[in-house]
């Protein structure tokens, strides 16, 4: 594979990462919302008039593992990020971007 092979592979993780993270990020949105709308707070508190920090405390308890997954979303494709300009920095450093748009060396590896 070469260099920039590589990278545009490396390009499109970073589409796909962000678009994965865009879904997990609505998902999680959509159901804070149907808690907040749907919820009998009054029900499961236990209390004839909860405050809205109990709601949404309750909320945040609900969606703790949607959190967690959004988390580890952003982390991944942060990581993407960051891989894919080390590598392109490295390749500029080194000299193979260069070389390969030109077709000088062949970086199959």
């Amino acid at each position: 594979m070469t260099v920039i092979e590589e990278l545009q592979k490396a390009s499109e993780d970073i589409i796909n990462l962000t678009l994965d993270y865009s879904a997990k990020k609505l998902l999680l949105k959509e159901k804070e919302a149907k808690l907040m709308l749907e919820t009998d707070f009054e029900e499961v508190l236990g209390k004839k008039r909860p405050t809205v920090d109990e709601k949404k405390a309750y909320i945040t308890l609900n969606t703790l593992k949607d959190k967690e997954a959004l988390d580890k979303s952003t982390a991944e494709m942060e990581k993407a990020k960051r891989t894919y300009e080390i590598r392109k920095l490295e390749c500029k450093m080194t000299g193979n971007f260069l070389n390969t748009i030109a077709g000088v060396c062949d970086d199959d590896d």
